[in-house]
């Protein structure tokens, strides 16, 4: 399972031209070919030593191109032993629109199986993009003691903070909330009202 930051974090967009008008790929087409090893002539063929490798003269070879016929830009990716894998927005989190809550926008994750909820969320303060520079929060859901579902909430990335939640460190977290929508407002409160810091006078 992919955790939620692989999921939207990470990747980069396929680039057009500096001026095109309209950034998008008006045709995606993928070909599926049996590649030939260039090195792999006359009676010398190419093989591997390790047991678990499949390295012969042949390897399947997955292509995609792509054309954006406003700046004529076309795209060819490649390469060898590809995976691929057929899937929906709904099991995979990410292609889908965030949903606003409360103050925040939620960013669904992987759910734990088809058709359920999404496990983790991450959350922007604005519905418009998710980038490592607008990511705000992640709320997360676990079982407790008890057994029952409950959701957590990570407030300002930050790579010193003293929380860690998911694979990320961030500056407040809260405790044990009984709903989304509750670990949701936890980070509209904190975003609209910052933490001050405690002053302890001795």
């Amino acid at each position: 399972m992919d955790l939620i930051t692989e999921t939207y974090l990470g990747w980069d967009p396929l680039t057009h031209t500096i001026d095109c008008t309209n950034p998008s790929w008006d045709d995606v087409e993928v070909r599926r070919a049996e590649g030939i090893r260039p090195e792999s002539t006359g009676t010398d063929h190419h093989t591997c030593a390790h047991p678990n490798c499949e390295h012969t003269d042949t390897f399947r070879r997955v292509q995609l191109r792509m054309v954006c016929r406003d700046c004529d830009t076309v795209r060819i990716i490649s390469g060898e032993g590809l995976t691929e894998v057929y899937s929906t927005t709904q099991n995979t989190g990410w292609g889908q629109a965030p949903t606003q809550c409360g103050g925040v926008w939620l960013w669904p994750g992987r759910p734990a199986a088809p058709g359920a909820d999404p496990h983790e969320y991450l959350v922007t303060l604005q519905g418009s993009a998710l980038t490592p520079d607008t990511l705000y929060g992640i709320i997360t859901g676990y079982r407790d003691s008890s057994g029952a579902r409950v959701w957590m909430a990570g407030a300002e990335p930050d790579a010193d903070g003293a929380h860690q939640v998911s694979t990320l460190r961030w500056r407040h977290a809260s405790n044990a909330y009984a709903s989304v929508e509750e670990a949701a407002e936890y980070l509209d409160i904190t975003a609209r009202f910052p933490h001050r810091p405690v002053v302890v006078t001795v």
